[in-house]
């Protein structure tokens, strides 16, 4: 549903937006996250590449299921939950990059046997960006929410609406031969 103006439309728009920059950040830290992981086993590693691979698949699981379901009450429920479950996700695995890559110099740290600054600081910067743009989400299909909420139609415009679809099932029907 929308308003007058199309501020569903464009919040539904926005959403999708934010979500794809979510999920790129996830393939960059996936792909940094990958390499690293074939000889540093370290939890801090393994928790950001898990978090990364489940991102995009679980978010197509959930755009699929509110897709499915979109003219049924409660049907922003689930795009809800993975924001604001994947934005704490998100948010640790920037916090344990973070402490790990900034504690100690890039001279004393190695991944793989090889100084990588870089790498390293690019996966600490591409894990926040889906934890910020994760919780942004969430604040959007809220708003998104609150506008589909205020935006449904009253009883009376209900019960006329169905008058009206009854009307044209029951034409559709007689045209068809179905019902004399």
């Amino acid at each position: 549903m929308t308003h007058r103006d199309g501020t569903s439309d464009g919040l539904a728009f926005l959403s999708l937006f934010m979500h794809a920059i979510q999920c790129g950040s996830a393939i960059v830290v996936l792909g940094i996250t990958a390499w690293a992981v074939q000889h540093t086993k370290s939890t801090t590693v393994i928790y950001s590449l898990v978090i990364a691979i489940l991102t995009p698949a679980l978010y197509a699981v959930v755009l699929i299921i509110t897709c499915a379901t979109r003219h049924r009450k409660g049907s922003f429920v689930p795009v809800l939950v993975f924001d604001i479950v994947f934005s704490y996700l998100w948010l640790t695995a920037f916090i344990f990059l973070a402490r790990d890559f900034n504690q100690i110099g890039c001279r004393f740290l190695l991944w793989n046997g090889l100084t990588v600054c870089s790498r390293k600081y690019a996966a600490e910067a591409f894990s926040f960006i889906a934890f910020f743009f994760s919780l942004v989400s969430y604040l959007v299909e809220f708003a998104i929410m609150y506008t589909a909420k205020n935006d449904t139609p009253t009883k009376e415009a209900r019960e006329v609406r169905g008058s009206d679809d009854m009307t044209t099932l029951s034409q559709n029907l007689q045209n068809v031969g179905v019902v004399p």
